[in-house]
């Protein structure tokens, strides 16, 4: 009786109707896509997007069939694997939270920002990085916690790699 056309032209007249909520078609179509998955599905479907990118700029990336790491990708001749994580804005708390994050599991974090206004933001810190901010923290069973304020108009500040380095991000993981 009703297509998939029928039901995509009512979630557009329906999102459009309501633009003021937290994430919207109006604000970014491809926020509002993963804000609709379960995390686990956006996960990997962002792990997806980042291997693909990688190897339409010419490196040589493929998902990792196991579950150290998520990316595995040669790059002059060496062999870096990647973690990549995920996190959306929170609509109450104004903050990015990324979870099980194990820094001697990867050479290279990649971070993926879904921002309700913005779109998908990606930045990369190295393990060394991670292992920087995390020296002074206790670790959980499953890994260090970044949390990210989002207070600020914009998108994620993409200069401010320092933003890691800002230990009051990180909070212990309780187990």
């Amino acid at each position: 009786m009703f297509s998939t056309l029928d039901l995509a032209s009512a979630k557009n007249d329906y999102y459009s109707r309501s633009s003021d909520s937290h994430y919207s078609p109006s604000k970014s179509e491809v926020s509002f896509e993963l804000s609709s998955m379960a995390a686990k599905d956006r996960g990997e479907i962002i792990e997806v997007m980042i291997a693909d990118y990688l190897n339409d700029c010419g490196v040589d990336a493929s998902i990792h069939p196991h579950k150290a790491y998520d990316i595995d990708m040669y790059h002059g001749g060496r062999h870096v694997k990647i973690e990549v994580k995920s996190a959306m804005k929170g609509k109450k708390a104004n903050t990015y939270r990324f979870q099980n994050i194990k820094p001697e599991k990867f050479d290279l974090l990649i971070i993926a920002f879904v921002d309700p206004d913005y779109g998908l933001q990606v930045k990369t810190v190295s393990s060394r990085e991670v292992e920087q901010f995390t020296d002074n923290y206790t670790r959980g069973e499953t890994g260090y916690v970044m949390e990210f304020d989002a207070d600020h108009d914009g998108p994620v500040l993409t200069t401010d790699i320092d933003m890691v380095y800002n230990k009051s991000t990180v909070t212990e993981v309780t187990v």
